[in-house]
């Protein structure tokens, strides 16, 4: 089952201590009596979408209370399935596609804690290349939302301001560091103090490295024939350190937020950050007036036409298996896969719609990626095809040790293997 998983992906075309409050409260459910509160649990990172989401769907179903709470991944990933397994979580969950972390579509779902959604509308509206990471022996268990890119974010005003052009082979890349840091500027903000942060950087490098001269390297993994540390993978931890190790990064990576890197590119502080899409409507939010974003490939070696883009379904959602308010999480889920719901969330949150929508018009600073989906030029978030969600945790924890300097790339990436040589769990 796990090599046509693999298969699939890799011919198809086509990533936040407590919850923090964002709305009233997460109430109480009820389903009689003409109302309904529905409580909605989701990352800091779609935190744009929420509000509007809310109010869309409260005014298109008066007398339905949407409460909800965000939380950073870390946090969201421990809380959530500790609630889920005590019967407490929230109706509606942000669930993970396919495998790798505690809170992925497949451990979860093979936990009992999930909802089967096959029967829905959307179900069967699901592209089928991503199909194998929304689904599990045929059945569908969360709804995906919007297809995801990670890739570079610059503030463009403030790159016009500077003279500059974004990078587009790895020897451009190194001499715009250089340029950055003679101007006491960064050219990219690293908050590796979240640690899910600190992989985005290997994911933009490895589509191009690994996946893109060998779209089999997921499946040779599954069957044992090849490992992170004899592979490109070394390369692009790597290239990651000989970043850091030539000043790309803002003083004090290691100890810099999710937020605050943001912050540091909307303030043009620093050009650029290496960031899922979504990461660019908090940058907007905390940007001067009328400031332009760009979004753009991560070169990672110096031939521009290899260059290739992470890029896989985003934001899924899956219904609390425990919650005595089914009836309204599944209409709450069903609007949200809808037409008018992806759109409203894709528009908020700077992405596209993971299912094809009529409705949706694609913000332009998004162009190019959706040219390199378009062009069959994307490979999929990396941990959506790893057996178990230790590897994700291991990869963080060595990614720190790597650029704290206590680690070379090589042990790094044999730790990944032994997480992944555990196999499924």
């Amino acid at each position: 089952m796990r090599y046509k998983v693999v298969g699939a992906l890799a011919a198809s075309t086509l990533l936040i201590a407590g919850l923090a409050a964002c709305s009233n409260d997460t109430g109480s459910s009820s389903s009689s009596g003409g109302s309904s509160t529905v409580t909605w649990a989701l990352l800091t990172s779609e935190k744009p979408a929420a509000d509007v989401v809310k109010a869309a769907y409260e005014k298109a179903n008066p007398g339905v209370t949407i409460n909800y709470t965000v939380s950073d991944v870390d946090n969201y990933q421990t809380t959530t399935r500790t609630q889920l397994s005590s019967g407490t979580a929230p109706d509606v969950i942000y669930t993970w596609a396919g495998d790798g972390n505690p809170m992925a579509m497949t451990v979860v779902q093979k936990a009992g804690l999930i909802v089967d959604l096959s029967n829905e509308p959307f179900a069967s509206k699901i592209p089928t290349g991503i199909a194998p990471v929304t689904s599990i022996d045929g059945k569908t268990y969360v709804a995906p939302i919007t297809f995801s890119g990670i890739g570079a974010a610059y503030n463009q005003t403030a790159m016009d301001a500077a003279g500059l052009k974004a990078p587009t082979t790895w020897t451009e890349l190194m001499a715009f560091c250089g340029t950055a840091k003679s101007m006491g500027k960064s050219a990219f903000a690293l908050a590796a103090g979240t640690p899910w942060n600190t992989q985005l950087i290997p994911y933009a490098l490895t589509p191009t490295l690994v996946y893109g001269p060998n779209p089999d390297f997921a499946a040779q993994m599954s069957a044992g024939k090849v490992t992170f540390a004899d592979s490109e993978w070394k390369t692009a931890f790597d290239k990651y350190k000989q970043m850091q190790d030539a000043g790309c990064f803002q003083d004090g990576d290691l100890g810099t937020s999710y937020e605050d890197a943001l912050k540091l590119v909307a303030t043009g502080d620093a050009f650029g950050s290496v960031q899922v899409n979504s990461s660019i409507a908090a940058m907007q939010q905390d940007a001067a007036s009328g400031t332009q974003f760009s979004y753009l490939p991560m070169p990672a070696n110096d031939n521009a036409t290899s260059t290739r883009m992470a890029g896989a379904v985003g934001a899924s959602y899956a219904v609390n298996a425990s919650s005595k308010n089914q009836a309204a999480a599944i209409k709450f889920i069903d609007w949200l896969a809808s037409d008018e719901g992806s759109s409203v969330y894709a528009t908020a949150v700077a992405g596209i719609p993971a299912i094809p929508s009529t409705t949706f018009k694609a913000d332009p600073l998004l162009a190019t990626f959706i040219q390199f989906q378009t062009d069959g030029k994307t490979d999929p978030f990396m941990d959506q095809l790893w057996p178990n969600s230790k590897v994700q945790q291991v990869h963080f924890e060595v990614l720190q040790q790597l650029l704290a300097g206590s680690l070379s790339s090589t042990d790094a990436l044999k730790q990944m293997d032994a997480a992944y040589a555990e196999g499924e769990g």
